[in-house]
């Protein structure tokens, strides 16, 4: 992952598992924190379809949790 704002970039990592190819796609940073802040679990899915598509929430395994949470993503700029 790597964030870009108007002072600066800054890379970070987390561990996944899937393919997620070649899809780019943005979001607003405390939007997308708020929701990691309340999830009431350790691990997520999140579901994601296309670079305007809205990204799903959901626990890993749904037996144990239940919730649903959804954010919407920015445009990026072309070639940034």
């Amino acid at each position: 992952m790597k964030t870009s704002t108007a002072i600066g970039e800054a890379p970070d990592t987390c561990s996944i598992e899937g393919d997620g190819g070649d899809l780019e796609i943005g979001f607003n940073n405390r939007f997308l924190m708020d929701v990691l802040k309340a999830v009431p679990a350790e691990t997520i899915r999140m579901k994601l379809n296309t670079s305007v598509s809205p990204c799903l929430i959901l626990p890993e395994e749904e037996e144990n949790d239940h919730f649903l949470y959804m954010v919407l993503p920015v445009r990026l700029k072309a070639g940034g």
